[in-house]
């Protein structure tokens, strides 16, 4: 591929190999969109044909929100041309745009020549959280790119790659699964030298089976290549899988509680005035005690800063660096953001998504805040527990009502479940229904926490309220 020694031709008809180009190339790195309804003014657009939809039907909606480049498959070019005549737009044809684009970000991937490492992160739970918090590690010291959002998927990465500068020196990927071979095939097209497994716990098990299952598949992110493994060294079952690894990492990392953590956890506390807050950690290093501050107010955030700090020290960043990083950082909404309203009631915004796991401590966080009035839970279902799926709503509906005033179920998983509580437990069948009775509820001074599976869209609930995050 002699055109990769060329800067000024790493374009997209080059790089997707496209057989068929209508309009002028365009360069690389650039935003590209799968979905037309986040299509801004200079995105390029790549219409997927998924399972449910097919992407060509939105090229339309793309360009009236300013794509500039449209990828496409080859037969549908001559039918978008004729529509596009009057348009600055340029077609990109290719045979299938699901394969062109992962071939695309391989291709990219190795015009990166400033590139030192790729860290890759997977776990049942925090993988963005800690995604996000090694990224702003890195940005102290390097010049360092990170996945968006949860783009955790080979698509994700793909997109994720195909937008990086081009004198980026860390990538920093997210990579997911919901069934055994997933990552596997993720770390075939782009191989981590290092590697982040935040948890083994019970979630998707639906596509995995048992806990046995989910540990399998987060230990396909260990490849030949890769030389430094940080793993969450509580989890027994993480520790006792690295055993049986065909390849063992030149260097193992434990960060978390236990004491033969080489980054050990000694302590964390909320500092919380009504306005002003932050999370103090106190970790114990090879370079001895160090402590943090960050606005990464949960509680389950702690590790996350424990493991980019030990990544930003095995990278080079100085302590110093790592702590002003972290000094700053928040947590984005969906995922623990303070947001207020008005009338001073406070959402904790865990609305992105849910696992037993990361439910009970959500309401271990609404358990410690520091406010003035009721205590209240909205959760929606919990999805993908397959036979399990009964037992962790009946355990989280036991933790919930020993903590909050007033719970609030929405979703057919709670259907049938008691709660052996004096506490308000009300079960509704729509979200407006729960928007509904929360406006005529709530009172200055309480505190709600929100959280749901990403099929429930909880954050709906927040359309009735003007918030403010804090």
């Amino acid at each position: 591929m002699s055109f990769l020694k060329d800067p000024s031709s790493i374009t997209i008809g080059k790089t997707f190999n496209c057989s068929s180009l209508c309009g002028a190339d365009i360069s690389l790195p650039c935003s590209i969109k799968t979905d037309s309804r986040n299509v801004k003014e200079g995105d390029i657009f790549i219409a997927l044909k998924g399972s449910r939809v097919d992407g060509h039907n939105f090229i339309g909606d793309a360009v009236h929100r300013g794509a500039r480049g449209i990828i496409l498959r080859d037969e549908e070019v001559p039918k978008y041309l004729a529509i596009l005549r009057d348009q600055d737009v340029s077609l990109f044809g290719v045979s299938s745009p699901e394969h062109a684009i992962v071939e695309a970000a391989v291709k990219y991937l190795a015009c990166l020549s400033s590139l030192k490492k790729i860290i890759a992160v997977t776990g049942s739970v925090g993988k963005t959280t800690t995604k996000d918090v090694i990224g702003a590690v890195l940005r102290g010291k390097y010049k360092a790119h990170i996945s968006r959002g949860n783009h955790n998927t080979l698509l994700g990465c793909s997109l994720t790659i195909l937008s990086a500068p081009s004198d980026s020196e860390f990538l920093v990927l997210e990579m997911g699964a919901n069934a055994k071979g997933e990552i596997a095939e993720m770390v075939t097209y782009f191989t981590p030298t290092v590697a982040v497994i935040t948890s083994i716990d019970p979630v998707h098990l639906e596509g995995f089976g048992d806990i046995n299952g989910i540990l399998q598949a987060k230990l396909e992110i260990v490849t030949d290549c890769c030389d430094v493994l940080l793993i969450n060294g509580d989890s027994s079952i993480l520790r006792e899988g690295l055993v049986e690894l065909p390849y063992k990492p030149s260097k193992v990392v434990s960060v978390g509680r236990n004491p033969s953590c080489p980054f050990r956890i000694l302590d964390t506390s909320l500092r919380w005035d009504g306005l002003n807050y932050s999370r103090r950690v106190s970790i114990a290093t090879p370079l001895g005690v160090k402590e943090l501050e960050s606005k990464l107010w949960g509680e389950q955030n702690v590790n996350a800063m424990a493991v980019a700090l030990a990544v930003g020290l095995e990278m080079g960043v100085g302590f110093d660096e790592i702590a002003s990083s972290l000094r700053h950082m928040r947590s984005p909404r969906g995922r623990g953001a303070l947001l207020q309203s008005k009338e001073g009631i406070l959402f904790i915004d865990e609305s992105y998504n849910a696992s037993p796991v990361s439910v009970k401590a959500a309401i271990n966080n609404l358990k410690a805040m520091p406010w003035r009035g009721r205590k209240v839970a909205v959760l929606g279902g919990m999805r993908e527990l397959g036979g399990c799926e009964k037992q962790f709503h009946e355990e989280v509906l036991g933790v919930v009502t020993s903590v909050a005033d007033i719970a609030v179920l929405y979703g057919q998983e709670w259907d049938g479940l008691h709660a052996n509580s004096t506490k308000t437990v009300l079960l509704f069948e729509e979200i407006e229904e729960v928007s509904s009775y929360l406006e005529d509820i709530l009172l200055s001074g309480d505190v709600v926490l929100v959280k749901g599976s990403r099929f429930y869209e909880m954050e709906r609930i927040y359309d009735r309220w003007s918030l403010d995050e804090l």
